[in-house]
């Protein structure tokens, strides 16, 4: 069989190549590496998600492991948030996170726990984002992080069911389309310390 990386645009592979690389940093400080428990998903759903992401699980450091779909997102507090000319409405991650259906579940032993926690953001073609919780909490960084599902008013349709789209980043590069796994991680210190 050949080489399946002369075939994709080099764009994905720089995208591949630098996601890889920020995770593998993540996991000399996390004592877990990420890749672990954060697995893409399987071939048989990135089909099936292609066009719709009809769900998204949201799962790690967390009280309880949950789905969501559309009506399930709906549910929660709209939020909208204006990125460039675009609208987009959905729910705030930190409100999905702490959400009764999931409810983070920080190391109640370490002194600001939130400030060492992660969360990694997986489309179903396998795309990932890190985004750190201290960046998005109302105490601290208070960036809004909005897991879309409309777009100046209609459905996200290509883009999936959900997508997350950081506000204030120069460029869009955190914006994962067709989510369909949210993962909380806590950092630990290395085994030297």
């Amino acid at each position: 069989m050949k080489d399946r990386s002369h075939f994709l645009p080099s764009r994905w592979l720089c995208r591949a190549a630098a996601t890889s690389a920020m995770l593998a940093v993540l996991a000399g400080c996390a004592g877990t590496a990420p890749m672990a428990t954060a697995t893409a998903p399987t071939a048989t759903t990135a089909t099936a998600n292609e066009g719709g992401s009809p769900r998204f699980t949201v799962s790690g450091a967390v009280a309880k492991r949950a789905t969501f779909d559309l009506a399930a997102l709906q549910a929660l507090p709209a939020t909208t948030q204006m990125v460039g000319a675009n609208s987009y409405t959905g729910v705030s991650l930190w409100t999905l996170l702490n959400d009764g259906t999931v409810g983070l579940k920080p190391d109640t032993g370490v002194r600001n726990p939130l400030l060492s926690m992660y969360v990694v953001l997986i489309g179903s073609d396998g795309y990932r984002a890190v985004v750190s919780l201290a960046e998005i909490a109302p105490e601290s960084g208070n960036r809004t992080a909005l897991v879309a599902y409309s777009l100046n008013g209609a459905p996200l349709g290509r883009n999936g069911m959900a997508r997350l789209v950081m506000a204030g980043d120069v460029k869009p590069g955190r914006s994962v389309a067709r989510l369909a796994a949210i993962e909380v991680f806590a950092a630990q210190p290395s085994s030297g310390r």
